[in-house]
């Protein structure tokens, strides 16, 4: 399929989001698990696709005859004849929730419309129609004769009893010549707490470790490859690829986002990336770069919250040294992404429409593939709006690393390599992360941009110093002054990676 028809297409999805508003009509409707796959959800609670729309499961046909409404009577049915209530499995065991009101439970949720557990004898009958597979990777690429393999993955290693937890493990690369990445393949060891994978080339001498350490390694930024839920691999543009080896990077990391809601001391874990590589080298090194906002606010309760980020033209101008061409490019936010999209103005012509997920799923990304690259050039102003539902939350949300905290990043992939200097074309507010710092670190931090001390000080240092204005395209000036205001007054997170958290 052509670029252009991917756009087409993406843009003539049936407006699924109409049947959103239902999820306000229940409780916990933005977060109903998926009984079979550890981590994803169900947001089209009473259909049988996961997406909503199509025939309705059991829940769906009696949520229908009740008018769409959530009722006593409703809440004290058994939809899925699996022996719990409608309210017991959706958090509302004494049937007294209102819309509008937080659940007297936002935890251990099930599906009403799935007999479950899925699998017991009782239910399989009535779950013939629920789909457990994961999908096929399919890449034609790998399979040419002149084609290598590596397998990268942890060691079996304790997952900590923690909502969240990162850990990195470095590899070896082939270092004989040089070579380009070409495609990735997921090894999910345990799927009740992995949430994503990033492999980053190193530059410069890195340990080997002999054990996962929580944190990133220093000067390992490089996209290589990438995993979310519902991703089967990835598969590179036929003219470029990942370059390693031979006087590129001859060391990788491997960062791991696992999840563990329950926050359980028993699970261990070891996954990683099957790496497909070759020594016929492409025309171009490929590379990735960012568009997103790092401020999100998000108020509990809400069925409609957008924020922007703008790569703007004036950083364009500063980052690109000539044309870039686009190859693919996926949204990513987290589970309270309703929907994303990013899009190209540039003077003389029509906005276009990069890419538009409406719905956005989180567990069901869709990577957008350019068989003709679309060009970049400099000058050029990118933008991605974020919208986000809150209905199940009883506090704010903000931007971080967390499983249940937000984000708002479109990754691009293109080539060539050497024609962005700077992968960062984030913002914080109105403020362009090409002026100010790269990769989302200072010093080595990632700072937590939505707490409110730092928020309150990175308008201090950034803006104004003692009263005096200091120009946002000053970057040199603004780091200095945050270097004196750094100690004890940022809040930092100690994790960063390169574009998915």
């Amino acid at each position: 399929m052509s670029s252009w028809a991917l756009l087409i297409a993406a843009l003539c999805v049936p407006e699924i989001l109409g049947y959103s508003m239902y999820k306000a009509e229940i409780p916990n409707g933005d977060h109903v698990p998926h009984p079979c796959k550890p981590n994803f959800i169900w947001h089209g609670v009473g259909h049988r696709q996961v997406a909503g729309g199509g025939a309705r499961n059991p829940f769906g046909e009696d949520f229908a005859k009740n008018g769409h409404k959530w009722t006593a009577s409703l809440c004290r049915q058994d939809s899925d004849g699996d022996g719990l209530t409608n309210g017991q499995e959706l958090g509302d065991p004494d049937c007294v929730w209102t819309p509008g009101s937080t659940p007297p439970r936002t935890s251990n949720i099930s599906h009403p419309g799935v007999c479950d557990p899925w699998n017991k004898e009782e239910c399989v009958s009535k779950n013939t129609w629920v789909d457990c597979s994961a999908g096929e990777f399919s890449c034609d690429y790998i399979n040419d004769p002149d084609v290598l393999n590596m397998t990268v993955r942890f060691p079996r290693t304790k997952v900590p009893a923690a909502e969240t937890s990162y850990a990195c493990f470095n590899f070896q690369l082939p270092t004989d010549q040089e070579y380009h990445v070409i495609a990735t393949k997921p090894l999910i060891d345990n799927p009740d707490v992995m949430h994503h994978m990033v492999l980053t080339s190193c530059q410069g001498t890195v340990d080997l470790l002999s054990e996962p350490e929580d944190r990133m390694m220093p000067g390992c930024t490089r996209s290589l490859g990438m995993w979310t839920l519902g991703m089967t691999g990835e598969c590179i543009h036929p003219q470029a690829g990942f370059r390693i080896g031979k006087g590129a990077a001859g060391m990788a990391s491997l960062q791991v986002h696992w999840t563990n809601p329950r926050k359980l001391d028993t699970w261990y874990d070891s996954s990683g990336l099957i790496l497909y590589y070759t020594a016929k080298l492409r025309k171009y090194d490929a590379d990735t770069f960012l568009v997103g906002q790092m401020d999100l606010p998000i108020p509990p309760r809400m069925p409609n919250v957008v924020h922007k980020g703008t790569c703007t033209s004036r950083c364009t101008k500063k980052i690109f040294k000539g044309p870039v061409h686009v190859v693919s490019s996926l949204n990513h936010m987290h589970y309270l992404g309703i929907r994303q999209n990013l899009t190209m103005t540039r003077p003389g012509m029509a906005p276009l429409t990069i890419m538009d997920d409406n719905p956005y799923i989180y567990d069901a990304p869709k990577v957008y593939e350019f068989n003709n690259p679309l060009i970049l050039k400099p000058g050029d102003e990118l933008q991605t709006y974020c919208t986000y539902q809150s209905l199940s939350r009883a506090k704010t949300t903000v931007y971080g690393k967390g499983s249940y905290d937000e984000m708002c990043n479109a990754i691009v992939t293109y080539f060539p390599a050497e024609n962005i200097t700077n992968f960062n074309c984030k913002q914080w507010k109105d403020t362009d992360f090409c002026d100010v710092m790269e990769n989302d670190y200072f010093d080595g931090l990632l700072f937590n941009a939505s707490h409110p001390n730092t928020s309150a000080m990175i308008e201090k240092v950034i803006v104004r110093n003692a009263g005096h204005n200091v120009p946002t395209d000053q970057p040199e000036r603004a780091l200095a002054m945050m270097k004196r205001f750094v100690a004890g007054q940022f809040e930092f997170n100690s994790h960063v990676e390169g574009g998915v958290h």
